[in-house]
């Protein structure tokens, strides 16, 4: 007897590319769900202090990202 699983894999097989991504986004939008708010901001500072570690490696200030987004203002 297949698992539910197998019947979804199943399924996946006899799916389009483009709907196959369709299904990827829709799993990854059930997983979202389930994410705790606390966990939702431990990933997002997270990824903050990670940005701003690669901005440091590249020698890119806060300066530097001030002016880069006044410049996109300013071009709206």
């Amino acid at each position: 007897m297949l698992t539910q699983q197998d019947l979804v894999v199943q399924e996946l097989r006899t799916l389009r590319d483009d709907q196959v991504g369709e299904v990827l986004d829709f799993i990854r939008f059930l997983k979202f769900r389930s994410v705790s708010d606390q966990e939702l901001r431990n990933e997002f500072w997270r990824a903050v202090n990670q940005a701003r570690d690669i901005a440091a490696a590249r020698g890119i200030t806060e300066d530097d990202i001030a002016e880069e987004i006044r410049q996109v203002r300013a071009e709206q």
